[in-house]
């Protein structure tokens, strides 16, 4: 078990050679690190240059050492950082000789943030945000990321806090007249200012899961009949050959993946094996896998060959094993006549109401793939919403305000008149709901899951 009072340290930067590598320490013992090595502690705030030398007196390296003083340090403790070159044997010897010293140990996972956390250098939202900036891979989840950390959700959360602090104010007034006859005006305004507040966190609830769907990314099916070109299509959304392509049918057995940034939201596109019946014990199983796919991926993009006459059968099958999240691209167009192809694109129109016609074995201009493109965006990027307009960004966020809406219905759902003290009740579990989104109630079963997730040295 983790003891906070222990002097921690971890490489900050990642192992392996490199120009720079940082270690940081962390703690009450960390301004006795530098004589460790055979220098002096520098003025807190300053760098210093100094020549560290190993527990034998032998040179170790030339190194910039940083101390920054509690409470007024990342931390809230004092920590000591070593700018050594990134030499693996110079890491490794500075490493080694800061675990062999009494009262130091090596930082678990998200250490150092959690200890932000613990001295109130972070909240709770602010440390899920420093974990969603580390792990971004697209433009808009950093800015999501940052958004975060710079209070877009915790602003409000203590607006709405404020608020209930007001309501319980004005329910002593009420609880004050509970042997006389209620002011009709005092129990009106409670309640106009219980929906109100309700509806304005309904509001922001009411964002089609982006923060989410940005954070953690969505997964895409590629689902469809053998040889109706979903390999190809893959291969070209990614800008590479990730999948074999065939004329032979079956020839995908398992499930392909490829991940992509579509207008900044983490798409992993799934390739699965065509669908039919077939005794190859192997294949059965893909297709299996393909079925599974339509249905557990958060959206599935229906690819049917539109030369076939039985093209309209395939999309009926397709779009009852699919979930409610799909889009229908009829493939090889280049096989069709112009007059049969505009017929087949305004049927496909009247059948889906989105949807098109493409060839993905020749498009020189990139226009087809665009139009992929646009189906896809349909499905993941909500429409018409600006991207700074969502503010939840994981499940917890979403649960936690749900449950506080819910008190508020319940509350003014009461006669307050009669049952002052129930309402105070669902008011206190409002104000509870909010204080968990920010880390201010019954937090430690989040504390080890979230920290976890950090890198060591972070």
């Amino acid at each position: 078990m983790r003891d906070d009072s222990d002097t921690i340290f971890a490489q900050a930067t990642p192992p392996g050679r490199a120009a720079i590598a940082v270690i940081r320490i962390s703690g009450s013992r960390a301004f006795a690190v530098p004589a460790l090595f055979g220098c002096a502690l520098p003025m807190p705030g300053r760098f210093q240059v100094a020549q560290l030398v190993d527990s034998d007196g032998g040179k170790l390296d030339e190194a910039l050492i940083l101390a920054m003083k509690g409470p007024k340090s990342s931390t809230g403790e004092d920590i000591v950082e070593i700018h050594a070159h990134g030499s693996m044997a110079v890491t490794a010897a500075i490493m080694r000789r800061l675990g062999e010293a009494d009262g130091l140990r090596p930082a678990g996972p998200g250490e150092f943030t959690h200890r932000m956390f613990a001295n109130g250098k972070i909240d709770l939202l602010g440390a899920e945000a420093l974990a969603d900036l580390i792990d971004a891979e697209t433009d808009r989840q950093r800015l999501q990321a940052w958004r975060q950390r710079d209070g877009v959700l915790h602003r409000p959360v203590d607006g709405w806090r404020e608020a209930l602090v007001r309501l319980a104010a004005q329910l002593e007034a009420v609880i004050d007249f509970a042997d006389e006859e209620l002011p009709a005006d005092i129990e009106a305004r409670i309640h106009a200012d219980t929906r109100a507040l309700a509806d304005a966190m309904g509001a922001v609830l009411d964002d089609d899961h982006e923060g989410e769907r940005v954070r953690a990314g969505v997964t895409v099916s590629l689902v469809g009949p053998v040889n109706a070109g979903k390999s190809t299509l893959l291969n070209r959304l990614a800008g590479r050959d990730v999948a074999i392509v065939s004329s032979q049918a079956g020839t995908t057995r398992d499930i392909v993946s490829v991940r992509i940034d579509l207008d900044g939201v983490p798409v992993t596109l799934l390739d699965t094996a065509g669908l039919r019946d077939t005794d190859d014990v192997i294949e059965a199983e893909g297709v299996r896998r393909a079925r599974n796919a339509a249905r557990e991926a958060d959206a599935a993009l229906l690819v049917i060959d539109a030369s076939t006459p039985g093209w309209r059968d395939e999309l009926a099958q397709l779009r009852d094993l699919a979930g409610p999240s799909q889009a229908v691209l009829l493939t090889k167009r280049d096989r069709l006549d112009a007059d049969v192809a505009a017929g087949v694109t305004a049927e496909l129109t009247g059948i889906t109401g989105a949807g098109c016609l493409v060839s993905l074995e020749s498009d020189e201009n990139g226009g087809d793939l665009e139009h992929v493109l646009d189906l896809l965006r349909g499905m993941v990027v909500p429409a018409n919403r600006p991207e700074t307009q969502s503010i939840i960004t994981r499940a917890r966020h979403r649960h936690a305000l749900a449950r506080a809406v819910e008190a508020l219905r319940a509350a003014d759902e009461l006669d307050l008149g009669s049952a002052p003290e129930l309402a105070a009740e669902e008011y206190r579990r409002a104000a509870d709901s909010l204080g968990r989104l920010t880390g201010q109630v019954d937090v430690e079963e989040l504390l080890d899951s979230i920290f976890s997730s950090f890198c060591i040295g972070k």
